[in-house]
């Protein structure tokens, strides 16, 4: 039994670029923006896991990775400049997962279920750069277990919210793959 962790890097400011723009609609909670497949939502999404668990894709937002029976997939997603303060020229943006869903998951796996633990993150100290600081913060994951083999294609929304004014300013979606052996 193995936990497959999942990062989903989201490029908001050049997603939110597109919606300032014209290029693309900011959707809503309830219909969130199709971010298209393959080449078209690669240009914004990029998932990885660890290589022994990537089947094909790894980077792209149609990573399909391969599961064996009784193991736990765990999605998180990030943003390059979440949570960073920002200067006028630069933006801060982050995003949060939301509304697993697939017609081929039932029985596969289970339903995604929400998780809310504290992590830790390690950055360089101003004094000393031989010794590390750590940094805690909640992060949230969303976990499945696999119960069956099959193949699962299935699809994440997530909101974009505008760090500096506290305001979800998007909704969209995209849809990988898990090949369970």
């Amino acid at each position: 039994m193995a936990t497959i962790d999942i990062l989903c890097v989201i490029d908001t400011n050049y997603l939110m670029s597109n919606v300032k723009g014209g290029k693309l609609k900011a959707g809503t909670l309830q219909s969130p923006t199709n971010l298209g497949a393959w080449g078209s939502s690669d240009t914004y999404i990029f998932m990885i896991c660890d290589g022994q668990y990537a089947n094909n894709n790894q980077g792209k937002s149609e990573l399909t990775i391969n599961a064996n029976v009784k193991d736990i997939i765990r999605w998180t997603i990030t943003d390059p400049s979440t949570g960073l303060v920002t200067n006028q020229t630069a933006h801060s943006y982050s995003c949060i997962l939301y509304n697993f869903s697939s017609q081929s998951a039932s029985g596969i796996i289970t339903p995604p279920a929400v998780n809310s633990a504290p992590a830790v993150m390690y950055y360089n100290s101003l004094d000393n750069k031989d010794i590390p600081v750590a940094g805690t913060y909640m992060c949230s994951n969303w976990t499945s277990s696999v119960l069956k083999t099959g193949t699962v294609q299935y699809s994440w929304s997530f909101q974009v919210v505008d760090c500096n004014t506290n305001k979800v300013v998007g909704y969209f979606t995209w849809d990988p793959f898990i090949i369970i052996s």
